[in-house]
């Protein structure tokens, strides 16, 4: 019973560890030079979560930024990009590259989307 409890409690841990929140996200964007609150007035919109489901049928061409494994990168940073199947929507990314690194959708924590 122990075991399972402890089993338990990790699980959950390592789950609440993997949620961005908006405080993270802001870090994580002046790190690079990116103001959320400024991108907001100009209308763009963080999406926080894994954002590649849950109904959001976004056009990669709006994805301004995406943060994965705690690193924010830019649009322009992103060197390819996979699609099943091949409808440019984000919630269709398999997966991405940038900076020599492949990411897949489960990586995503979060996007800046412009509107």
């Amino acid at each position: 019973m122990k075991t399972l409890i402890i089993l338990l409690s990790t699980l959950f841990s390592f789950q609440a560890l993997a949620n961005l929140n908006r405080t993270q996200a802001e870090r994580l964007l002046q790190s690079r030079n990116i103001q959320l609150s400024s991108r907001e007035s100009a209308g763009a919109r963080l999406l926080l979560g894994e954002v590649t489901g849950a109904g959001f049928v976004i056009p990669v061409d709006k994805v301004e930024l995406v943060i994965a494994q705690n690193r924010v990168i830019l649009k322009k940073e992103i060197e390819s990009m996979d699609f099943v199947p091949h409808t440019l929507k984000l919630t269709d990314l398999s997966s991405f590259r940038a900076h020599g690194v492949y990411f897949t959708k489960e990586d995503i924590q979060g996007a800046l989307i412009s509107r």
